[in-house]
């Protein structure tokens, strides 16, 4: 098997493109999205919410809460939630005083290590397509290196035999 100039192209292409510039994007993005929780986490009050209504459009949901803030006051917000709910479910969620009319309910850590083994298997599993172009041409330079030494002692062999032939005769 040939290897030529475009497989080891398409290799580095694809160990550059999903080993490097993937993991990138998604630090940064988990970095913009772990801001947001944080902030949630630091300056949110942790509250019960009754699930008032789910919608699910296109596979997610959009969900409705009601929450009683801390003058007692009944408010209905928008949940961002990171888990499956059903209307009539409570859960905890946390409010910030600055927007009271969204509520964060964190994902589950472990759910977020999963994801990033996930992205870091692929980041990893990227190079071997290079790795096997890599070699494929080694072995094919050795393999020539070696074909070009067996025509050398090939014509050798058959110059000695000649000369036998001819010493001999």
């Amino acid at each position: 098997m040939a290897t030529d100039n475009k497989s080891l192209l398409y290799a580095i292409l694809l160990g550059i493109g999903v080993g490097v510039v993937l993991p990138i994007v998604f630090y940064f993005l988990a970095l913009h999205a772990d801001a947001k929780e944080k902030e949630y986490r630091e300056k949110g009050v942790l509250t019960d919410c009754f699930v008032q209504t789910v919608l699910t459009v296109n596979g997610r949901q959009q969900v409705s809460v009601v929450y009683e803030n801390e003058s007692g006051k009944r408010v209905t917000a928008k949940a961002i939630l990171n888990k499956r709910v059903v209307a009539g479910e409570t859960v905890q969620a946390y409010v910030l005083a600055s927007d009271p009319y969204e509520v964060f309910y964190p994902a589950d850590s472990l759910w977020k290590w999963v994801f990033f083994g996930i992205i870091g298997v692929a980041a990893l599993a990227s190079w071997i397509p290079l790795i096997v172009v890599i070699r494929a041409r080694k072995m094919e330079k050795l393999s020539a290196q070696f074909r070009e030494q067996m025509r050398a002692m090939n014509s050798k062999d058959k110059q000695d035999f000649t000369d036998d032939m001819i010493y001999r005769g």
